[in-house]
C-alpha cells in the first residue's frame, strides 16, 4: 500500500526504481538515466504551445516518479488526456456537436493522420521480429525440421492506428473511473510517453 512520504524522505529515490538496471552495463539506473529516458519523448515545434506545455508537465511528473513510484500510473492516465487535448485542438468544435475521445480518434484515423509508420517503437519492434524470423528460418532450414512453405511470420498484420483508436478510450476510462489503484511500471509509463508524443506529432505534421 502506498503511503505519504515523510519530509525526511522526499529527496530519497523510491527503492522500487533501483531494482531496474541498464541493459548495457548491468548497473542500477540513476536519476540521470531516468531523466534522459523521459526527455527522449519529444513534441515537434509544430505542435501547439498549450499541448507542448501540458506534455512537459507530464514529463516532469514522470521525472518525479523517481521519488514516488506510484506517480507512474498518473503519468499514463495524463498521457491519454494529452492525446484528447491535442485532438480537440486539431479538430475544433463545429456548432454544438459534442465529440468523445473515441470519435475524435476515429476521425484522425479515418483521415489517415495517424499512421503505423509514425511510431518509432513499432518500427523497432518489427525490425526485431523480422530479424528473429530470419534467424529462425535459417535454423529450421539447416535442421530440416520444418518445411519453409508451412512457416508463418509472427509479425502481426493488424492496423496499429485502429488498435489505438479502440484501446485508448478504454484505457483512459479505466483510469478515470477506477475500481482499484493501478500501479504502473516505469517502462510502461515511458512507453506511453513515447506513443503519446509520436501520435500528437502526427496530428500536427505540416
Amino acid at each position: 500500500m502506498e503511503k505519504l512520504k515523510l519530509v525526511s524522505e522526499i529527496h530519497e529515490p523510491d527503492q522500487r526504481n533501483l531494482l531496474f538496471v541498464r541493459i548495457d552495463t548491468g548497473k542500477p539506473l540513476t536519476i540521470e538515466d531516468h531523466h534522459a529516458r523521459v526527455a527522449s519523448a519529444v513534441l515537434q515545434p509544430t505542435v501547439p504551445d498549450d499541448v507542448r506545455s501540458y506534455f512537459a508537465t507530464i514529463q516532469n511528473l514522470c521525472v518525479y516518479a523517481w521519488f514516488a513510484y506510484d506517480l507512474y500510473a498518473i503519468v499514463e492516465f495524463l498521457c491519454y488526456t494529452a492525446i484528447e487535448m491535442a485532438l480537440r485542438i486539431r479538430f475544433p468544435v463545429q456548432g454544438s456537436r459534442k465529440r468523445s475521445l473515441r470519435s475524435l480518434l476515429k476521425e484522425a484515423v479515418t483521415k489517415k493522420l495517424i499512421k503505423p509508420k509514425g511510431f518509432r517503437h513499432l518500427r523497432e519492434l518489427r525490425q526485431i521480429q523480422a530479424e528473429r524470423l530470419r534467424v529462425d528460418r535459417q535454423i529450421r532450414k539447416a535442421s530440416g525440421s520444418q518445411s519453409m512453405k508451412s512457416y508463418r511470420s509472427p509479425i502481426p498484420k493488424t492496423d496499429y492506428a485502429e488498435i489505438l483508436e479502440r484501446a485508448i478510450p478504454d484505457l483512459r476510462n479505466a483510469f478515470a473511473h477506477p475500481r482499484k489503484q493501478a500501479i504502473v511500471m516505469p517502462g510502461q509509463a515511458l512507453l506511453e510517453l513515447k506513443i503519446t508524443s509520436e501520435l500528437i506529432n502526427q496530428l500536427f505534421t505540416p
